[in-house]
Order: structure tokens, then sequence, then C-alpha cells
């Protein structure tokens, strides 16, 4: 008969009696990354809340609405602290609770006991959880009690509460699993962490370095955002700080790496972890019933991992080495990188294995075939054997297409998307027949919606061809493009504290005028809205319309900009009934000089002699001024990018640069001019143009172009 203390729970209850040391450390660890912060959090907004009332009393509400936000943060999801004490009680315990397979007295001594295999691992995977979870709850209903006790009740946000609760379980649990799966299978406790830690981040980096082969191989790959997002949620102990509840946190571990914030729903993610946590522990269970008692101390338990393992390890280092060597030295140590690293790797996982120096030339025949797998891989990236850099989908397959943006700019139109085919057709052909050994290129990005996946690709097209930029025209003059790509359509007019501050040609970096009146601006908007669909000439803008969003504790919010033209004339009236603001242009009143800066390449190679010619008779600056438009007070970026934003100027603009000097209350600042497409100023251009004849003859040098008047130019 089976005695009382053998029973399930006798053992589990003697489990927890011998293992106190657990329910310490959690407790202490929540206590202080949770109950403390909440009640120094607590007793502070308190103490300055008497003091504010009494000298203050305008920031009271303020300063306590903070306070109410920084407690709900750190009893959700929000608390990082509590996350990394979950992520080391599950490390730790996961260990700890099955670390006596690694030595032989143990595992001679636990498999003993009359209970079966399956009892005793259930019993010690439950004694872990219980060691973890039972005092993160214990401390988490103390840290509520105490909310409301000191008069924060508020703060409790009992959704939240539910939701970041239920993440933290279920990542809990991923990264326990894991963590038992590994000790099972590893035979020696140091080589379990460094195999651990290996399972928990070498899948984010493999998908990173897969990332960095395209790059490097493929010259149509295109790096999105996305592919790094997926590269994170290969890793639990990163996502676990990357998720806030059932949503990702707003400054999480996307927005760091890749600038660009997370999507909103994490329920999918959460439910992949779990599955991922259930296969872990059945698999790690069917693991631990037929592993063998003799192969404690082994560096891996079973076998035939060993083999499996080596390859994927030699395979990652490999690249990992090539990447690195060809970053610092060229792509000829990529070649000479795949080979060290591979080797190195090899030894040092045959001599870990064995456990001996000695087995370091073991199993060369892996060694050849391994290379000669990497080799070939590499050669088929490098030779384009998959085609992926002359991939185009089939037309009937494109569902949307985003050109030069990310999946949040799809635009459907038939007339759009078959405009970007026609687009990704051209760089086809030119990566197909090794055209950019010819003339200039310019890549255009891609974005192909194919039912529930996307693609993206860089097509290389050439630069100023009248087919492509036809094409770019029709997509960026369209009406979807605007509405679906311009911020001014994705401003919410039903939003509170939209707040415009507009800048002019005259007005520089300086703002022209303001207006936060919420009938004003949502007038103003609308009526450009309209106007801005209807637009057919090729006009610069003459104001420029930055849109904030002041409904922020800290500082306002940067909506993006929004272009009026003189074309424009219901919205210019509506500006200068509603704000008294309107368009100020740069005269021979505030500019006294305008540099003119010519370029000139000398011999076969891309060496240029810069100079810099000043304009100050008036006439000619009148004529410089006449259908000029403020670069940097518009913000007009390249050529490329201000068509995007529906202005196409002359495209000499990116070779020279016209400086106008402009004096505003006796400070001078230097502003860049832009013309629209048309109309550059042809004659003054040449008739200031410095006779390069002579610099040729006598054959200036490089060196000449630092004798530019940096004077004049300011």
């Amino acid at each position: 008969m089976t005695s009382k203390n053998f029973s399930f729970k006798g053992l589990l209850g003697d489990s927890l009696r011998r293992n106190l040391w657990g329910f310490v450390l959690s407790g202490v660890g929540f206590f202080l990354s949770l109950l403390l912060p909440l009640l120094m959090t607590m007793q502070r907004a308190l103490e300055n809340r008497t003091l504010q009332l009494k000298e203050f009393p305008d920031l009271v509400d303020h300063d306590w609405q903070s306070a109410l936000g920084t407690v709900a943060e750190l009893l959700g999801g929000g608390n990082f602290l509590a996350k990394a004490v979950l992520a080391v009680m599950a490390i730790v315990c996961g260990v700890v609770m099955f670390a006596y397979l690694h030595s032989r007295q143990k595992v001679d001594f636990y498999h003993s006991l009359p209970i079966s295999r399956t009892g005793l691992f259930v019993n010690n995977f439950l004694t872990g959880i219980v060691l973890s979870i039972l005092p993160y709850l214990v401390v988490l209903v103390l840290s509520v009690a105490c909310v409301y006790g000191m008069g924060f009740g508020e703060a409790v946000q009992w959704a939240a509460l539910g939701s970041a609760l239920v993440s933290h379980l279920i990542m809990f649990l991923t990264l326990y699993a894991l963590t038992v799966l590994t000790t099972i299978v590893c035979g020696n406790t140091v080589i379990t962490l460094l195999l651990l830690a290996w399972v928990h981040l070498s899948p984010m980096l493999a998908q990173m370095l897969f990332s960095g082969l395209c790059s490097k191989f493929y010259s149509s790959y295109a790096m999105v955002s996305e592919h790094m997002q997926q590269a994170l949620r290969l890793s639990p102990v990163v996502e676990l700080f990357e998720i806030n509840g059932f949503s990702y946190a707003s400054g999480g571990v996307t927005s760091v790496v890749t600038g660009k914030g997370a999507p909103g729903s994490a329920t999918g993610l959460l439910l992949v972890y779990l599955a991922v946590a259930i296969v872990a522990t059945a698999l790690a269970l069917w693991l631990f019933r037929i592993r063998r008692s003799e192969r404690a101390g082994v560096a891996l338990a079973f076998t035939r991992a060993k083999l499996p393992v080596k390859v994927y390890m030699c395979l990652f280092m490999g690249v990992a080495f090539g990447i690195v060597f060809s970053m610092i030295a060229g792509n000829f140590w990529f070649w000479a990188g795949l080979v060290i690293g591979t080797v190195l790797t090899h030894w040092v996982v045959e001599i870990v294995y064995a456990f001996d120096f000695r087995a370091i030339f073991g199993k060369p025949l892996h060694l050849v075939v391994i290379l000669a797998v990497l080799f070939a891989a590499m050669l088929c990236m490098r030779f384009d054997v998959t085609g992926y850099d002359t991939w185009l989908p089939a037309r009937d397959r494109i569902q949307a297409v985003s050109v030069d943006g990310d999946e949040s700019e799809m635009l459907s139109e038939a007339a759009n998307i078959d405009a970007a085919y026609q687009l990704g057709e051209i760089g086809v052909q030119v990566n197909r027949d090794a055209l950019r050994k010819e003339g200039t290129y310019h890549s255009v990005r891609l974005t192909f919606q194919l039912g529930s996946r996307t693609e993206s690709r860089n097509y290389m097209v050439p630069e100023n061809d009248a087919e492509v930029n036809a094409l770019l025209n029709q997509i960026y003059s369209s009406a979807e493009y605007k509405q679906v790509v311009w911020p001014l359509f994705q401003v919410d007019l039903n939003e509170k504290a939209i707040y415009l501050d507009v800048y002019s040609n005259a007005s520089g970096y300086s703002v022209a005028g303001s207006t936060a009146d919420e009938d004003a601006v949502r007038q103003i908007i609308t009526t450009l809205r309209e106007e801005s669909l209807a637009r057919k000439e090729n006009g610069l803008p003459v104001l420029r319309l930055e849109m904030l969003n002041l409904d922020r504790e800290e500082f306002p919010s940067y909506l993006g900009d929004a272009y009026v033209t003189a074309e424009d004339e219901k919205t210019l009236a509506l500006l200068e009934q509603l704000t008294g603001i309107k368009p100020t242009a740069l005269t021979t009143e505030n500019v006294k000089l305008i540099n003119l800066q010519y370029n000139y390449q000398y011999g076969d190679s891309n060496n240029y002699y810069t100079e810099t010619v000043p304009v100050t008779d008036p006439a000619d600056i009148a004529a410089l001024l006449k259908n000029a438009c403020n670069r940097d007070a518009m913000t007009l970026g390249s050529l490329r990018s201000a068509i995007k934003d529906g202005f196409a100027f002359d495209a000499r603009t990116d070779d020279m640069e016209i400086v106008a000097c402009v004096d505003q209350d006796g400070v001078e600042d230097y502003f860049q001019l832009v013309y629209a497409d048309g109309a550059w100023p042809e004659n003054i251009i040449e008739k200031y143009r410095p006779d390069f004849t002579s610099i040729a003859e006598t054959g200036t040098t490089g060196e000449m172009a630092s004798a530019v008047d940096t004077e004049a130019l300011g």
C-alpha cells in the first residue's frame, strides 16, 4: 500500500516544505518590484498633495491624475520590475526542480521512490509553479488592498488588471515550460543554462541573420519593420517586456528597435505562446519518462539530439561570423568568416559533448558536410537560384499595393495597382538584364497585399525616366493616395485640442501665426481637403500648416504637415478670415543676397569643383524670387519625397543650391530655394555661371572644392 507521504497531495506538500527558499525568493522579489514601489509612489503623492493644497492648488488635479496613472501602471502590465522577477523565477524554478537529473546519486534516490515517472514530473512541475505564482498572487492582493486603503482605489482598473494577470501567467508558463524541457534534455546544469540562453535568443537572432543575408545578396530585398517585429516575437523573454495585458506597450521593445510601434492587439501572440507552453510541457513529460538515469552528468541526455543541435549551432555561428567579418573587412572575408565560424563552433561543441579537449578533431565528416551545405545555400542566394530578385506576383493576385510606404498605406484602386505593377515590371527587367551597370537608378519599394499575407520588394528603376516618372506621378496625384497617405486626411476632426502652426515663405523657421479654435481648425482642414483633391496646377506651397495635438500632459504630439498652394483660394480666404494669416513671400525687401552654387565635374572620376557666386543686383534677385519657394520653411525634402506631397519641383534643384540670405529683424538666416517644374530661372542661372573651361584646362584637382565662398554661404 502506498504511504500517505507518497500520495500526490502529500508529495506536493513535502516538496513545497523542502523548497521554502522559493517562497522567500519569490515573495521578496515581488515585494521589492510591486508592493514597495506602490507604497513609495502613493506616500509621495499624498505628501505632494498636502503641500500643493496649501501652496499650489492649481497643480493638485494634474499631479494627482499623474500619480493615479503611475499606480495603475505598476499594478497592471507596465511594471517591468515585476516582469523581470517572473522571468527569473520561471528560469530558477524550472532548473532547480529538475536539476537532480544531472546528479547520479540524486537520480538514483528520486527514481527509487514509489511513485511513477509521470507523478514525479507533475509534482515537480507544479511545485515550481506554486513557488513562483502563489507569492505573486498574495503580493498582488496585498497591493490592491493597500491601494484602496490609501485612497487610490480609482487607479484600480479591473479589466486591465485581469488582462495583465492572464498575460503574465501565460508568459511565465511559456518560459517555465521551455526551461523545464531544456533541463530534462541536458545532463549538466551549466550546459542547461547555456542551452537555455540559446533556446530563448537564437531563434530571434537567426531571423535577424537571415534578414542580413537577404540584404547582402538580394538587391530587391526590402527590410521593413514587420521583419524585426517577427524576429522579436520568436523570443518569449523579449516579448514579456513588450506585451502589456492583451496589447503591446506603446514604448516597448519594438519601438526602441524599429522606431515604430507594434500592432495593437497581442491576443493572437499570447495564444501562440500558450500553445508553445502546452507543447513544451507535453514534450518535456514524454522525454522525462523515457530519459535514462545513467545519462546524468553528460552534456545532452539524448544522443539523437546531439547532431541536430550541433548542425543548427554551426550554421548559425558560421553565418554570424561571415556577416560580422564582411562588415569589418569586405565581401571576401564573408566567405572566410563562414569557414572560421563553422569550424570553431564544431570544435567547441565536440569538446563540450565529450568533456574532452581531444575531441576537437572528432567527427570530421560532419564538419565537411555542414560546410558544404552552408556554402551551397550561400551560393544559391548569391546567384539567386530561387529568382528572388526577379519575382513579381501575378497581377490578378494583387489586392492592394503600397508605393514607398508600409502596410497602413495600401492602395486598392485598379489604376494605382496597374501603375505599381508596371513599375515592378520595369524593376524586374532591370534586375534580369543587369542594366544598372549603365546609367543611374533609384529604388521603389512596392508592398503587395496577396490575400492574408504581404510581400515587399525594392525594385530598381531608371532615374529621370519619362515612363517611370509618369507612373509615379499618376499614383502620387491620385485622390486615393492623398486620402490614404497624406497627414491632412489622417487627422481626426472629432479629436479635440488640434492646433495649427502656420509657416509662410518669408517667416522661415518662425511661426507666421497659430490657431487652436476647434471650429476654425475644422473648417480650415475640411476646406483644404476638398481643394487639395481638386488641384490641377503644379504650384508649390505658399503656406505650411503644422498640425499638433495638445491633448497631452507634457509635449504636443506632431500630427503632420498640410500644404496650401495659391490655387487653394477658399482655404487662403478662410485662413485670413478666421485667423488673420495670409501668405508672405520673399522679396527684395528682406532678401539682399542670393548665393548660386555651381558644381563642375572634371575628368572621368566623380570629383567635383564647386564655386559659389553671390547675386546682389536687386533686379536679378527679384527674378530669382519670382517663382521661388522656401524649401526649408516648407520642409520640402528631395524631389522624390516632395512629389509624394503633391509637388514636382525642377530636378536641377537637387544638383544646384540656390540659397537666399533673409534678413529677419536684423538676424540673417539662410534658406534654400526651389522652383516648380518648368519655372527654373534659366536666364539668371546662365548669366552668373562661371567659366569652367580654364579649370578643366589647368587640371583642377578635387582639393579645389574647398575653395567655396563659405562666408557667402553663411
